[in-house]
């Protein structure tokens, strides 16, 4: 009788849940459950119109019937239905069962249906049998009846609330259809159990989020053992009225529990300021007792002593003022009659601080639950309608409003699916209602009235059926209700911004008040105020009214700037956080101003707005949000939520152009860990869909109801769907599969990290087959088997786009990888399957439409790692792997094998047909394992290569030849075994193996332990491998002594080729050359002829007895040699045994010694060598850094000594003397960077007339001072061969000594920076004395000199035998000092010849003497006689008019002047008085030069008039002055009075008036005897372009033309014909030497009319084109036509059309011009194969200097790097902007030595890195001559930078 009890006692107290589960079932579970009743219950079910109340009888039935059908009935729910596990094990317990449990669950009461009153009295014994303490029936009996007296009046005060609440609500609430969503936050709390346990059923496993979730209705939600619950929803999901619901229902006698239920709602509460005890909260706010102070302290006593009989509900936490924060602890003991701030009261009922044990349930919005969700033990979540609840609804709703409008008003419901997707919240399921009731209503006879398309104009309907209700003019009803409806707005908006939702009655006018109750519109309330007077107060009918009509107000009214507007709309997020600040009441304000500011809108808004502006104030409104949400649309960093909140702006405004700029900057939306509804999936199916983009959806443990999928599939063109959570499951799948089918632009779908198990699989893969266009499937991380895996397998052949699918971390089998690769054998398609263990299993494949072209050349791919495998198992896997086709790779790595599993591997491997590798990586392999492996290179034909590293990580391969790329016909093979442990025993048994291995081309036996022994063994088994090219022997324990042996083998093996040791015999490579190769290379040269041999012995430390072993056995190598001791150390005895057997190699070419650590006098005995050895060609040592002995095969007739970067004493330096001085045939010696000092170079200058030295010595960076400076500078008189000595001490140091064999050529001296004292400057005048007769070069650049030193210096060199030249430069020589210099060294010297200063550089050249003595002698100057000088020039040194006035009487003393340059100074008026009152006594003057930088007029007609008085002039240099037409007509008339004038410079003048601009061309045609005229941009407009062109033709001696940028007319057009005009006018000028016409824009006509001239100009030497318009192929016979100017040095055509055809052309004809030095070719698309013409080009052209190639369209020059060799004068090479790599900066490092003539080399914007970088700084120490190497804009790390620039200042990575 227990059991039956049992049975049927936890089926009752179950049956709301039950009740809940059976309500989702799908009809045919429900039949199945009705059959198990007899026919007369069956009868009975079918009246019962509701749905669930059907389900309510059939658990009815079930309750009163025979155990045994009852527990048949609970294991059928059971194994059919989704459960709670507490829930499914629970009943499971009982069904199969025949015994009572042995702790028995006391039942709950039934509820009464008796009247309330009599409940009370029924129940009387149990509140004073459970809460009357110990003192006695008789003391206690009047505070029960106090209590239970309150207790009666509370129930009648909540069924006088709930009547009211439900008035005009339209259909019955009812709690057991109210879902919620519920998530326990911690576990829950045993509430009645003494011993405080949890049962295993409440033990329920978190989801990712933490939270356990379920599904209860709101009637199950107080019968929880939750203490504290958070109910949330949205603002008009039913939350108050299902509140009072539950009031009502424990009126009825629900939840017997709870002995008192108090309802508060915190809309009461804010009115409330002060703090507050918990007894006035209560009682105030509440229900205050009807039996006064007395009846008040017993109630108050109950509550405190009792709290777990009490239930406290709190509504609408979103409307109170204050945010609630936890503290540890109150501020004080908490007394129920201390007042507290309400927050603190409230946090402490939630923290159960306060009445602990009590029920507490909050409601409030979901943005609000981040406050409260740490106090509460559980939350749950409001779900709305669904459609069937929407249909009754609405059918409830227009019930009483006739048949028609009721069907009509409903189907239309029903198919609008925006509207239907509104509904599913319940108060805007109401306002639908009520909109189509008015929209139908007043539609008239029309068929099918506009129905509204957002929610904004859903209000706007239900705002239009309000304002019907009041009597108002026939107008438009918003404009006729235009007052009122402003007054609404604006009290709306003024709540809203003071989180205000009742208004008080003295807040409200009247009159206002009168009009919106009677519309409906605001709803009166009974208030209590803080005194507990009762008053009145006005709400609006719904919150979401309020906001609605404060939008309203935010668009159309002018208070409300823009300004405030950007302020108030913001996209709302529904992640909070606890420190986010309370804002209240703005859920769907943003919304309602994006809706109206939709254009179906705009008419409403105008009937609120007055003005006559209304409508342009509109559309500026209008615009301004569209504005605001267009720079969200365009944001790309919005989370999950807000992407939603502005998915429902945009559909809002119903803008499609929004929607598509949404999408376009977001390829996936992305939304995370939020609560979805239908509303939320609509708006995104908007914004898709009106996108018409792909895009993306990917949901990440969001909770959405079923009904959400509906939706997708109006998202068009949705590319991926992605859900990833374990919310999803079977039953989510089973939905999803209706939906797949339904989305045909699909291509990639993950159902991830979910509960998917093979039901739901198999659904979903059904539904995938009509998805063609699926190329991505993911099921990773959900709970499919084995059978899950086939189902999704089998679908693979009927999807033509797959190709990839993921099945990894489920809970599958190696079974599953039987199941795919079945597949594989017969789906072509599959490309690869890998697979990870179980953890990740992923399948490949290649699209139907790419099988043919992508799958024959990859091939198919296996990877199935960490998979442990029987014996049986790997049969099986082979006989599989046996019938895949193409089978490419297979990877076993990682799997657990033993040796019986290998071994079924090894001997099926021949069946296995893999084209390319096999890989066995981590798993051990034994020796015989390794023989076994190794034996396939002999037996398997197409196994090429066994890699086998039992080295950590243990790595072993076995490649076939489908997997190498076939350079050669034969195929080589390769065999590593590393870190195996071989012995010299197992050799023998390895080459045993490899006997019939006819091609082993490596073999790699490293980290063995072979030792000497067994490398004496593997050579002696050498000639056994006769095409092995490399055998890498590292690490296996090898010594000195195996390394001598080595060096014995290459000298006796005729293949190999090197021996290549390092790190003392660690690492150890030997490399031979094939047979085939010897056999080739003999038949080409002689037979008897040896192959180069290399030993290499690096990073080791060889001690004299091994220098010596080694050596002597390397003097019998019959090849040319080359030894590398590299990174090593040897000590002086190792050296000097080298250099004893160094003459007896005599095959030896190279010994590298790059990098060792000796000593100095190691270093010392190596430069011996060039005594020792006569073969020596170069000896470069240097302690870090490249280091070497070159030899030659006979006697060196010259050779090189570098010796850097040491710290030599002068000690060491005596020694280096010594040993040189034995040395005759040393050419360069290079000592730089060794720390010198002045000591170490006077030491080695002294010792330099012993030296015989040919070309130069290199001293820099020795750290010299003024003092060592002096000592080199003396050698030009201490040593007769010195030619020239360079000294810098700047920061650039540069010391370097220059001999000549011809000892009359004069000597040089350079000086910089040397910043000399008296007692240096004496000692240089000193040396200059005595050398003074053979000085011919002196160049002094900032050295500090002054005014003073430079006069003695003039007076000290007057004159000598030769020509002499000399060369200063000071800052200070500049202004008046540079004249007053000038006029200085004229009076002291009077042989000066030339004297130029330019800028702040002075030079003078000297004049020979024939009678030296006869000036040099006394110091007296005469200062009245006439100078020698011809030429005086100062040139851009900032001189004024006035400083020349010093000079007046030096021009009148030049009477043999023939040349005066003033150009580029500001002499103004004053200068030009001065030069016009000397021209006169300038008899000899031919050139004047006067360029100009300055503006003034006058300058040009002062000239003109004191030019009429210099008839000598035959060049005049005017550029860029000022010429008025006054200026103009005085030029004219002066140009008629200069008969010899041959030359004239107007470029860049300007000023002239088009008449001026004529006269003065007219005056220059008048110049017939021109022989040069340069006119760069001048202006000139047509008639002075005709007037030039005839001057031009008739002038017959011109022979330099300068025309560039020319004729820019002055309407600033240019103009072809006038330029052909002027082609056209140089016919018949044979004489043409030059003609440059760049920028001119000449096109194919021009070059066309300048062809026709070529012919005849045979002395042309110069002709510029750069910048014009000259097509490839006239740029072609332009070259062909220059094949007569056999006399042209220079051709510039940059910046223009040339390609292919004129670079070839170019190829052909430039060789043939033997005077060529110029070529400029930048910005030309030339190309590759151009490229190679010109390069074939510069082969011949060995007198060129320049040759710009800057941007020539191709990175390949590496041709034309090596033939820069041939172009040994080059000066200045250009390769910039052409994005050249380190092949062509390598290939100009080998180059750059042999241009000796080399100053500038430009590759800046290439891609050269640091390896080109540092090959090019290694060659420039061969190239003194190279100033600057440009390197800015390359691939070049700033720190690689530095340290280039600090090795080599000669490079430059800067900009400028």
């Amino acid at each position: 009788m227990e059991a039956e009890e049992d049975v049927q006692t936890v089926l009752t107290q179950e049956t709301h849940e039950l009740a809940d589960i059976l309500g989702y079932q799908d009809d045919a579970l429900l039949a199945i459950l009705y059959e198990m009743m007899d026919s007369r219950a069956r009868e009975r079910l079918m009246r019962p119109a509701s749905h669930r109340e059907r389900i309510l009888e059939l658990l009815s039935y079930f309750r009163t019937a025979d155990p045994a059908i009852c527990r048949q009935f609970l294991q059928m729910v059971c194994m059919h239905c989704d459960m709670p596990m507490r829930l499914e094990s629970r009943l499971m317990s009982v069904a199969g069962s025949v015994t009572s449990d042995p702790w028995p669950t006391p039942a709950r009461e039934t509820p009464s249906l008796c009247d309330p009153e009599e409940v009370i009295e029924n129940n009387s014994h149990t509140l004073v049998d459970e809460y009357i303490p110990s003192q006695g029936w008789c003391v206690k009996r009047p505070r029960i009846d106090h209590v239970e007296s309150y207790k009666a009046a509370v129930r009648r005060f909540l069924l006088q609330r709930w009547e009211r609440v439900m008035q005009g609500v339209v259909t019955e609430v009812r709690l057991e259809e109210a879902w919620v969503s519920l998530r326990h936050r911690t576990h829950v709390r045993p509430r009645d159990r003494a011993d405080g346990a949890l049962s295993p059923s409440e033990l329920l496993q978190g989801d990712e989020e933490g939270t356990v979730e379920d599904r209860v209705t709101v009637h199950a939600l107080l019968g929880s053992e939750a203490q504290v619950t958070l109910l949330l929803g949205q603002a008009g999901s039913g939350k108050t009225l299902l509140m009072h619901c539950l009031g009502q229902k424990w009126t009825q006698g629900a939840f017997p529990s709870f002995h008192l239920l108090i309802l508060l709602e915190f809309r009461q509460l804010n009115l409330v300021a002060r703090p507050l005890s918990l007894k006035e909260l209560l009682f105030r706010f509440f229900l205050p007792p009807e039996g006064g102070e007395e009846e008040c302290t017993a109630v108050l006593d109950f509550i405190l002593e009792n709290p777990e009989k009490i239930c406290l509900i709190f509504d609408g936490y979103d409307e109170f003022h204050t945010k609630i924060t936890h503290s540890g602890k109150l501020s004080s003991p908490f007394d129920p009659l201390c007042p507290l701030p309400m927050a603190e009261l409230i946090s402490g009922l939630c923290s159960r601080r306060i009445l602990p044990g009590c029920t507490l349930l909050i409601t409030c919005r979901p943005r609000d639950v981040t406050d409260l969700e740490s106090s509460v033990d559980c939350i749950g979540e409001l779900l709305g309608f669904n459609q069937r609840s929407v249909k009754e609804y609405a059918e409830q709703y227009f019930q009483d409003k006739g048949l028609n409008l009721k069907e009509k008003a409903v189907s239309y419901l029903l198919a609008n699916h925006h509207l239907l997707t509104m509904c599913y919240l319940p108060a805007l399921c109401h306002i639908c209602c009520v909109c189509l009731d008015h929209i139908f209503s007043s539609g008239g006879s029309q068929l099918l009235p506009q129905l509204p398309n957002t929610l904004t104009q859903v209000y706007l309907q239900i705002l239009c059926a309000f304002l019907s209700r009041c009597p108002g003019s026939s107008t438009p009803l918003l404009q006729s209700h235009r007052a009122e409806v402003t007054l609404l707005g604006r009290l709306a908006m003024r709540g809203l911004e003071g989180s205000k939702i009742v208004f008080l009655s003295e807040e409200v006018p009247p009159d206002l008040v009168d009009f919106a109750t009677k519309a409906g519109l605001l709803s009166q309330v009974d208030l209590t105020h803080e005194d507990g007077s009762k008053g009145q107060g006005y709400t609006f009918m719904h919150l979401t009214m309020q906001e609605f009509l404060g939008a309203l107000h935010i668009m159309t009214s002018e208070d409300i700037t823009e300004a405030q507007l950007r302020k108030k709309f913001n996209v709302k997020t529904r992640w909070t956080t606890k420190s986010d600040p309370k804002t209240v009441f703005t859920d769907s304000l943003h919304l309602y101003v994006c809706g109206l500011a939709a254009p179906a809108c705009s008419s409403y808004l105008l009937q609120l707005v007055r003005g006559v502006g209304a409508v342009g104030w509109v559309k500026k409104r209008l615009a301004l949000v569209r504005k605001l949400l267009r720079s969200l649309a365009m944001s790309t960093n919005l989370t999950g939520p807000k992407v939603v909140e502005l998915c429902h702006c945009v559909q809002e405004t119903q803008d499609a152009q929004l929607a598509r700029e949404m999408v376009g900057s977001r390829p996936c939306f992305e939304l995370r860990n939020i609560t979805l509804n239908p509303v939320d999936l609509d708006a995104l199916a908007f914004v898709v869909s009106s996108a018409g983009v792909g895009i993306g959806l990917d949901f990440g443990a969001c909770s959405m109801e079923l009904e959400c999928l509906d939706i997708l599939p109006s998202c068009q063109h949705i590319d991926f769907l992605i859900f990833r959570s374990r919310k999803y499951d079977d039953r989510f799948a089973d939905k999803l599969s209706c939906i797949l089918p339904r989305l045909p632009t699909l291509k990639r779908f993950e159902f991830i990290c979910g509960n998917l198990t093979d039901v739901g699989a198999a659904k979903l893969a059904r539904a995938l087959e009509s998805c063609p266009q699926i190329t991505e499937l993911n099921f990773s991380d959900n709970s499919l088997t084995d059978r899950g895996v086939r189902e999704i397998a089998d679908i693979f052949p009927k999807l033509p786009s797959l190709a990839s699918v993921s099945l990894g971390r489920n809970g599958c089998s190696l079974e599953s990888i039987y199941i795919l690769l079945e597949k594989i054998t017969s789906s072509p398609s599959i490309q690869g399957l890998y697979a990870e263990g179980m953890k990740d299993v992923s399948v490949l494949f290649v699209p139907s439409l790419d099988m043919k072209c992508s799958k024959d050349k990859t091939g198919l791919t296996l990877s199935l790692l960490n998979c442990r495998f029987t014996t049986d198992q790997m049969n099986r896997l082979c006989q599989l792997l046996a019938r895949c086709p193409g089978l490419s790779v297979l990877d076993l790595s990682g799997g657990d094998f033993n040796a019986d599993t290998l071994k079924a591997l090894t001997d099926s491997l021949q069946e296995l047909n893999v084209s390319k590798q096999i890989v066995l990586n981590e798993i051990p392999i034994s020796i015989d394992g390794l023989m076994v492996l190794t034996s396939f290179l002999s037996v398997c034909p197409d196994v090429v290569q066994v890699y086998i590293s039992l080295q950590e990580p243990v790595r072993s391969s076995i490649f076939f030849a489908g997997g190498i790329e076939k350079q050669h016909p034969e195929m080589s093979k390769k065999l590593c075994l590393i870190g195996c442990a071989l012995r010299p025993p197992h050799l023998d048994h390895l080459c045993e193996n490899l006997t019939d291995c006819s091609a082993l081309t490596l073999l790699d036996i490293s980290n063995n332990s072979l030792g000497n022994k067994g490398l004496k063994k593997l050579l002696d088994l050498l000639p056994q491998f006769s095409t092995i090219q490399e055998i890498n022997v590292s690490e296996n324990a090898v010594s000195m002594e195996g390394v001598v042996l080595l060096a014995d083998t290459l000298c006796s093996h005729r293949n190999m080729s090197e021996v290549n040791v390092s790190h003392g015999g660690k690492k150890l490579f030997l490399k031979f050359h094939s047979s085939k190769r010897i056999q080739s290379e003999a038949l080409r040269t002689s037979p008897d002829m040896e192959q180069d041999k290399k030993l290499s012995l690096t990073h080791s430390d060889i001690q004299p007895t091994d220098m010596t072993r080694l050596c002597r056995r390397l003097v019998q190598c019959p090849g040319l040699l080359k030894i590398d001791f590299s990174h090593g150390s040897l000590k002086d005895d190792a050296i000097e045994n080298l250099l004893n057997i160094l003459p007896k190699m005599t095959s030896l070419q190279l010994l590298n010694m790059s990098h060792v650590q000796m000593s100095t006098d190691g270093v010392l005995l190596l430069v011996r060598s060039l005594i020792d050895c006569q073969r020596v060609r170069a000896v470069e040592l240097r302690p870090q850094g490249e280091a070497f002995i070159k030899f030659v095969n006979m006697k060196a007739e010259q050779a090189t000594c570098r010796l850097t970067q040491y710290t030599l004493s002068s000690g060491d330096v005596e020694k280096l003397s010594g040993i040189l001085a034995q040395c005759p045939h040393l050419s360069d010696l290079d000592l730089s960077s060794n720390l010198l000092r002045d000591e170490g170079v006077k030491s080695f200058v002294d010792s330099l007339p012993s030296l015989r030295i040919a070309s130069s010595v290199n001293l820099n960076d020795n750290r010299l001072t003024q003092m060592g400076a002096l000592y080199l500078v003396n050698t030009v008189t201490t040593c007769e061969k010195v030619a020239a000595v360079e000294v810098s001490l700047g920061t650039d140091e540069r010391s370097l000594i220059r001999f000549e064999q011809d000892s009359d050529c004069g000597k040089t001296l350079s000086l910089r920076e040397c910043h000399f004292g008296a007692d240096h400057l004496q000692r240089l005048a000193e040396i200059l004395t005595r050398c003074a007769a053979q000085l011919v070069k002196l160049r002094i650049r900032n050295n500090g000199l002054s005014v003073q030193v430079i006069e003695d210096l003039v007076k000290q060199l007057r004159c000598g035998h030769v020509q002499r030249y000399i060369s200063i430069e000071e800052p200070w020589i500049t202004a008046e000092a540079a004249v007053n210099l000038v006029s200085c060294c004229l009076n002291l010297n009077p042989n000066i010849h030339t004297i130029r200063v330019n800028k702040s550089t002075v030079h003078i050249t000297l004049d020979e003497c024939q009678n030296p003595t006869a000036t040099s002698g006394g110091t007296s100057t005469d200062m009245s006689g006439s100078l020698a000088t011809v030429t005086i020039s100062l040139v851009d040194c900032a001189v004024q008019g006035h400083h020349l006035v010093s000079l007046q009487t030096v021009f009148q003393r030049c009477v043999l002047l023939q040349e005066l340059d003033l150009s580029l100074n500001s002499i103004g008026r004053v200068g030009a008085e001065l030069l016009c009152s000397v021209l006169p006594s300038l008899a000899s003057l031919r050139i004047l030069s006067l360029e100009s930088k300055e503006t003034s007029e006058d300058v040009v007609l002062l000239l003109a008039e004191g030019l009429l008085q210099a008839k000598s002039i035959e060049s005049l240099n005017l550029f860029g002055h000022v010429i008025t037409d006054r200026g103009a007509v005085a030029l004219t008339r002066t140009l008629q009075n200069f008969p010899r004038l041959r030359t004239i410079n107007l470029s860049l003048c300007y000023g002239w008036t088009p008449a001026g601009g004529l006269e003065l061309v007219r005056g220059l045609g008048q110049c017939l005897s021109l022989e040069g005229i340069s006119l760069d941009s001048v202006q000139l407009d047509e008639e002075s372009t005709v007037c030039l062109a005839q001057g031009l033709h008739a002038m017959t001696s011109l022979k330099r033309l300068n025309l560039n940028n020319k004729v820019t007319m002055v309407t600033g057009s240019p103009w072809e014909g006038a330029t052909l005009v002027l082609l056209a006018s140089l016919e018949g000028l044979r004489g043409m030497e030059e003609i440059e016409l760049e920028g001119m824009r000449m096109s194919d006509k021009g070059v066309e009319e300048l062809i026709k001239h070529l012919p005849t100009w045979t002395g042309l030497r110069k002709i510029s084109l750069s910048g014009n318009c000259i097509s490839d192929q006239a740029g072609e016979r332009l070259v062909q036509a220059l094949t007569t100017c056999t006399a042209l040095e220079e051709l510039n055509l940059s910046r223009n059309n040339l390609s292919l055809a004129c670079a070839a052309k170019m190829g052909q004809v430039l060789p043939t011009l033997t005077h060529f030095r110029v070529l400029d070719l930048s910005e030309n698309e030339i190309g590759t194969k151009g490229s190679v013409s010109i390069s074939k080009a510069l082969i011949s052209m060995k007198y060129l200097t320049k040759i710009h190639l800057t941007s020539i369209g191709t990175s390949e020059l590496a041709g034309l790097a090596d033939s820069l060799a041939h172009c040994v004068c080059a000066e200045d090479v250009s390769f910039a902007w052409n994005d050249c790599g380190d092949d062509v900066a390598v290939k100009l490092a080998e180059v750059l030595p042999q241009c000796q003539k080399l100053r500038r080399l430009d590759l800046e914007s290439n891609s050269i890195s640091t390896i080109g970088a540092e090959a090019l700084a290694r060659s420039l120490q061969s190239c003194p001559s190279v100033e600057v190497i440009r390197l800015w804009r390359n691939v070049i790390s700033t720190s690689d930078a530095q340290k280039l620039r600090q090795r080599e200042k000669r490079l430059n990575f800067s900009s400028t």
